[in-house]
């Protein structure tokens, strides 16, 4: 899905069996190299619910119609330290050279960082599982690389938060001919170079629509905190009332803006679409005052 890391299964393994994944290491004859993405959805992006890796592993220097057996562990990248069991997969060799995939459980991150992990590969000869492990036969084994290819990235808590002003002079309220309120998004760890959507609509305090919308379609930030902003076009005819932008951040190739500027979910889009939001509209920072405000009167 990922415009970053854009790695089909099919194409992913095709490229490292023509040898263009670099990290291999090799034991005799046999060697390994591998992919190491989200199952979901082919990048090495994880929300910080977790989920499962998928290790797309290309062997080479087997024996076909031979038994083996392919260990996966995951690795924290920052020290070293395994995570989690380690996944055994048996398989008989159609070639010497072939492809395997492994499912690796993800965790959960309840840090307030983000986390990358790799995973050490090895290969055995024969049926293999954790208990024989120790005294089976290693042929090949594949660990400490750092490279794209080889870590996952999940995520802390990524977060939103909404301020709103006229655009004009920079305070709360805008004349009764209306204007531009420009919402100021600051956002907290964000991943780099990944694409973002940013999507949200000016509403009344009641939470009514009003058809007002605003987008950046396409947003790659260049640091994990920072601030965008983004104009909302304010028509006459919303004397009275006042404003307030909700908006929401989305995994850009999960979405999709409509002529009309709302914002639709691509079929078959993994969950979670969006990232994080800023719904809550009882924020003096974010309300803006469109001309003379309606009041009730006290009643006698």
């Amino acid at each position: 899905m990922d415009k970053l890391f854009p790695r089909g299964g099919v194409l992913t393994l095709a490229l490292v069996l023509a040898g263009m994944a670099q990290a291999e290491t090799a034991t005799g004859e046999a060697s390994l190299s591998a992919v190491l993405v989200d199952a979901l959805d082919d990048n090495r992006f994880f929300t910080r619910t977790g989920g499962t890796a998928r290790d797309d592993v290309a062997y080479r220097g087997l024996t076909a119609g031979q038994a083996y057996t392919i260990a996966a562990q995951l690795v924290e990248a920052a020290s070293g330290k395994p995570v989690g069991d380690p996944v055994f997969v048996g398989f008989t060799a159609d070639a010497a050279e072939g492809a395997i995939a492994v499912s690796i459980p993800v965790a959960a991150n309840r840090t307030r960082y983000n986390i990358d992990y790799s995973s050490h590969l090895t290969l055995y000869e024969g049926e293999v599982d954790e208990g024989s492990a120790a005294s089976a036969n290693v042929l090949a084994r594949l660990a400490e690389d750092r490279t794209d290819d080889r870590v996952i990235q999940v995520h802390a808590v990524q977060r939103v938060s909404v301020s709103a002003a006229d655009a004009a002079d920079g305070d709360r309220a805008l004349p009764a001919e209306g204007g531009t309120i420009v919402a100021t998004v600051d956002y907290e760890n964000l991943v780099e170079g990944y694409h973002y959507t940013l999507w949200g609509e000016l509403l009344k305090t009641s939470g009514q629509s009003t058809g007002i919308f605003s987008a950046i379609p396409d947003y790659v930030p260049e640091t994990k905190n920072g601030t965008v902003d983004m104009s909302f076009e304010v028509p006459e005819g919303l004397d009275g009332l006042q404003l307030v932008p909700s908006i929401g951040l989305y995994h850009q190739s999960r979405v999709e803006l409509q002529p009309n500027g709302m914002l639709t979910i691509l079929p078959d889009a993994p969950n979670p679409v969006m990232i994080a939001s800023d719904p809550n509209l009882d924020i003096d920072e974010k309300r803006v005052d469109i001309g003379t405000l309606f009041q009730m009167d006290d009643a006698e």
